[in-house]
């Protein structure tokens, strides 16, 4: 018992010492500290990772520290890998200890070296938990500063206590505040519109906004910029000088009878303005943000007062464009009257090979609108018009486009099909 007890010793003296040693195989492993994202008092949970292109590893130490007016630290945990990685069940040995600036992680697999970890990528060591405290992005990387004495990061093979390369990890604070373009389906020729916003979380009320919202005119052509605020200043600048880009300025409340009476809300959602578009083919087309458009160059801001405030968030949106066909369901004939005929049409179509009976819209025949033409809706109609059944889905009793996209079914040719 006392030799076993002082070989654990020695393998947790080689394991944790602070002297590193020289190794050239310090190359083949790698500490990697996972990247997150989350807005400002959001809780996200990053991962300390080992990868191992050379010799088995025996166990390890580190340490990882956060800057603490960015982040804090509200645990750490072994990690998934590390649960199993002695053949199957926990180390022999895992400490993990907490500070207001990091945390630390020793491990040895095995006491008597009856488990190593070999060649490995995405190894998963420690997790830590955080909450973002701050407004800006913030690093998380491997060091060798906590606890008392500071634990070295090294990984332990062949007895030697081996410095790893390491990255750190990226924490993207999103700004919940938003500059938002909406996403809208429309049907070919039809006008259209994208809506954006200002989504105000954090910020006190504003009195000025300018917005660049990015387009590519694949699918629209551009009709106007139609203010949904009432703005006291608004501008466009000429679209022919901006190609790709809607470069707009606004300015709530010049404050010119001495008081700010019609800012734009602090925490709410606040339409800003309308792009008008007129549909010119099918696809889709997104509507982003693109900063430094215009002429004179301008970027997406907000103010309050005189006072410039961090840049919101900038989430884009998609116009798409559809081909749909207005018709009216269960004329299967194309008549515009939903009768017998339609019924006996329907059954000469499914049935006769030698028919020449040929739905101009398939979409009509489809009865029940289960995706399927058959036999199941031939006698949808009948009992329609002659046992009080049910009547036919929409569109019905008048013509219209189809409420059911996706199911491969269309009309004069086109499958309706998002």
């Amino acid at each position: 018992m006392l030799r076993k007890f002082i070989t654990s010793l020695m393998v947790l003296a080689i394991a944790f010492t602070v002297t590193t040693t020289a190794n050239a195989g310090g190359g083949d492993y790698t500490f990697t500290v996972s990247d997150g994202a989350g807005s400002t008092g959001d809780d996200i949970t990053l991962a300390a990772l080992m990868d191992n292109i050379g010799a088995d590893v025996q166990g390890w130490s580190l340490g990882v520290c956060h800057p603490t007016d960015l982040l804090t630290i509200n645990g750490a945990q072994t990690g998934a890998d590390t649960l199993t990685a002695k053949n199957g069940s926990p180390p022999d040995f895992d400490q993990i200890s907490v500070y207001p600036t990091g945390a630390t992680q020793g491990v040895v697999l095995c006491f008597t070296g009856c488990a190593v970890i070999g060649i490995v990528s995405g190894f998963e060591m420690l997790t830590m938990d955080y909450t973002i405290t701050g407004a800006d992005d913030a690093s998380v990387c491997f060091c060798d500063t906590e606890g008392t004495p500071p634990v070295a990061t090294v990984v332990v093979s062949g007895g030697a206590s081996i410095p790893p390369a390491q990255n750190c990890g990226t924490v993207d604070v999103i700004n919940p505040n938003q500059f938002s373009a909406s996403s809208s389906t429309a049907v070919l020729g039809d006008a259209a519109g994208t809506t954006v916003s200002l989504v105000n979380v954090t910020m006190p009320a504003i009195d000025a906004v300018q917005v660049n919202v990015s387009y590519n005119g694949s699918v629209a052509m551009l009709t106007g910029v139609t203010p949904m605020f009432a703005f006291e200043f608004f501008a466009v600048q000429d679209p022919t000088t901006t190609p790709g880009a809607i470069v707009f300025g606004g300015l709530a409340d010049t404050g010119a009878d001495g008081t700010l009476d019609n800012q734009i809300p602090a925490g709410a959602t606040t339409a800003l303005f309308s792009v008008d578009w007129l549909t010119t083919a099918e696809g889709s087309m997104d509507t982003g943000f693109v900063d430094g458009a215009g002429n004179p160059p301008q970027d997406n801001a907000v103010w309050a007062g005189q006072g410039f405030l961090s840049q919101p968030t900038l989430v884009g949106g998609t116009l798409t464009v559809v081909n749909f066909n207005s018709f009216l369901r269960s004329d299967c004939n194309g008549d515009d009257i939903v009768n017998i005929a339609d019924g006996i049409f329907g059954i000469n179509w499914l049935f006769d090979s030698g028919s020449s009976n040929v739905p101009t819209c398939e979409d009509a025949c489809d009865s029940n609108d289960d995706g399927t033409i058959d036999a199941a809706d031939c006698i949808y109609i009948f009992n329609y018009r002659f046992l009080d059944g049910p009547e036919p889905m929409a569109p019905f009793p008048a013509a219209g486009l189809d409420p059911t996209t996706g199911d491969g079914v269309g009309c004069d040719g086109d499958a309706d099909d998002l």
